[in-house]
């Protein structure tokens, strides 16, 4: 006999690993704080490349006026005022890398949490359904006898 609540719950579960339980269970193999710091350093790594392929092109761009003006340059100040965007721009991804991984960590643990009771429902279903089985062959056996 098919039970359509325990359909349903194979049909919810099937539906969560589908969607978001493959990148929940990866994130769940981390603590909080190891996914975090994972996370913030690939953050990192990213700016990093991206701030210097910028800071390439617009030395590309301005290389006529670099070198023509190469002499008179203030390069200590050039290189003050990089590395404070860089500064800025860093430290602004990381708040919000903290912030957003965090958030997705929060979640992804909640959603595995109702995955979870709801295969514990289902297990509670599947046991159920084995005591009946159970009782109605208890019940044939006598009825022959």
């Amino acid at each position: 006999m098919i039970h359509s609540k325990k359909v349903r719950l194979m049909t919810q579960c099937a539906i969560y690993q589908k969607h978001e339980g493959a990148e929940d269970l990866k994130i769940a193999k981390f603590f909080r704080s190891d996914y975090i710091r994972l996370e913030v350093v690939k953050t990192i790594l990213g700016i990093t490349f991206g701030y210097a392929i910028i800071l390439g092109m617009i030395i590309v761009y301005n290389l006529e006026y670099l070198i023509a003006n190469a002499l008179n340059l203030n390069y200590p100040a050039y290189g003050k005022r990089i590395l404070a965007y860089y500064i800025l721009l860093l430290a602004g991804y990381i708040v919000f890398a903290v912030g957003r991984y965090s958030y997705l960590h929060l979640k992804s643990h909640k959603r595995l949490g109702r995955y979870y009771k709801m295969l514990g429902r289902i297990r509670k279903c599947a046991e159920e359904e084995d005591i009946a089985r159970e009782l109605e062959e208890e019940n044939r056996e006598e009825m022959q006898s």
